[in-house]
């Protein structure tokens, strides 16, 4: 049967909980009284069939539907747990900086929630910080009202997960953190340098990690091009290729590459007093990190690397959402579309520029998916996150090396490019649906009650 409810207010002078006897939802063992949980909300209710009610209704007495302060006219879904516990749901808060805006300026997160509404159900507020009533436990948000097909304004209890879409301060991060736990994401970010170190403590993981250091002063780039003769700097925090250089060390002379304003630059250093004067004025306003060259294929002198985006959705585990191959502008030390690259259906990019045939071709997609997912779940040990874009570099002599993980703004619209429009959906819907199982209404149990 449907697990699917209209809410319908009764007049009962009890806390009552009421199904239609055909749904035939509570458990024998269930006790005639039971804790009903909406949002961070609950309350003792006295459960009862009854006949008044159809199949697709679920009704609550006036006095819990004013005190929970649940919205009328939603499609609700109900979990009903083994420990007695009943849920109705799902409740959602998406954090903004300021929930006027999804009125005005935001709507084309306005218009996602509302074509969302339909599969994810139950209430989805927005609110900001300041919406917040701390001591009661209070929210003064907007939700989409299906029945009147308006965003309107109301008063609610603390929502059952946070979705965060803006900047938080350290103080306000740990606030939820600390009162909702994983059930508020996306909690956090990492920088090259946190994510390098994290993910070296996995065995599995450190042989496809490139060796990378913090850069601390300039000497540090002597020693390092010392030992590799060629090495990648990178801001901790960039983005997009962004200020990324190549340094090579080639017969006592030095050269730097980078790529700006749409154009290749080299620069040639004679000795090491040059090139100590040029990285003193050029790297000191940042942080950066020195990471090891990888010898990755080059194709008609174009760099080649892999995007593979992992997203959770409703069952809560890492899933790939597509993969697409990269390659540079010609002599440009990125691949990054942003900075001129080529995108390409990521196996078609296996087939042809590594020569593979469609069995190696399978094997290698496999384990870079592998890699990338084991990555993504090392990571969730440290916050909760929802997406990742996942950079993946492949050798001359096939190994398979991490790149980077992107999880602050992994670009969804890459697949564009290839015209996969239908991988575009699926990951713009993710967020809402691993919210959904935050929850408490995973696939698996809308599935089991639909049987």
């Amino acid at each position: 049967m449907s697990n699917v409810f209209k809410l319908v207010p009764v007049n009962y002078k009890h806390q009552c909980l009421m199904l239609n006897p055909r749904q035939k939802k509570f458990p024998d063992e269930f006790a005639r009284t039971t804790t009903l949980h909406f949002g961070l909300q609950e309350m003792e209710v006295f459960c009862k069939y009854s006949n008044s009610l159809s199949e697709n209704e679920i009704g609550l007495s006036r006095n819990i539907i004013e005190e929970m302060q649940l919205p009328i006219g939603i499609d609700y879904e109900v979990s009903f747990q083994k420990d007695g516990i009943v849920v109705i749901g799902p409740f959602i808060g998406v954090l903004i900086k300021d929930s006027t805006n999804i009125l005005n300026d935001r709507r084309r997160l306005r218009n996602r929630l509302v074509k969302q509404s339909a599969s994810i159900r139950g209430v989805v507020i927005v609110f900001s910080w300041d919406d917040m009533d701390q001591e009661n436990r209070k929210i003064n948000g907007f939700y989409y009202n299906p029945s009147s097909e308006k965003w309107e304004e109301g008063t609610f209890p603390f929502p059952t997960v946070i979705v965060r879409r803006t900047r938080l301060s350290t103080e306000k991060t740990n606030y939820f953190k600390n009162l909702y736990g994983r059930r508020f994401f996306n909690s956090g970010s990492f920088n090259k340098w946190q994510m390098y170190q994290l993910l070296r403590s996995n065995k599995d993981l450190l042989p496809h990690l490139p060796k990378t250091f913090l850069y601390k002063k300039p000497e540090d780039i002597f020693y390092y091009l010392n030992r590799f003769q060629t090495i990648y700097v990178k801001p901790v925090s960039g983005l997009k290729g962004v200020r990324v250089a190549k340094f090579i060390k080639e017969n006592n002379q030095y050269y730097v590459k980078f790529r700006i304003k749409n154009e290749n630059k080299t620069l040639h250093f004679a000795n090491e007093d040059e090139l100590l004067h040029y990285v003193q004025s050029s790297f000191k306003r940042k942080r950066y990190i020195i990471q090891q060259e990888i010898d990755l294929e080059i194709v008609d002198n174009q760099l080649i690397d892999f995007r593979i985006v992992l997203i959770k959705g409703q069952n809560g585990q890492w899933e790939t959402a597509g993969m697409v191959g990269r390659k540079g502008v010609e002599g440009s030390i990125v691949s990054n579309r942003s900075s001129g690259g080529k995108v390409e259906n990521g196996t078609s990019t296996l087939l042809s520029a590594y020569n593979l045939s469609k069995a190696e071709m399978l094997s290698t997609y496999e384990k870079m998916t592998e890699i990338a997912i084991k990555s993504a779940e090392e990571l969730d040990k440290y916050e909760n996150i929802f997406k990742y874009g996942v950079d993946i570099g492949i050798d001359r002599n096939h190994h398979i090396w991490i790149i980077e993980l992107n999880n602050r703004s992994p670009n969804d619209n890459i697949f564009s490019y290839i015209k996969a429009y239908k991988t575009i959906h699926k990951i713009k819907n993710s967020r809402m649906l691993y919210a959904k199982y935050l929850a408490g209404f995973p696939i698996e149990n809308q599935q089991r009650d639909s049987e």
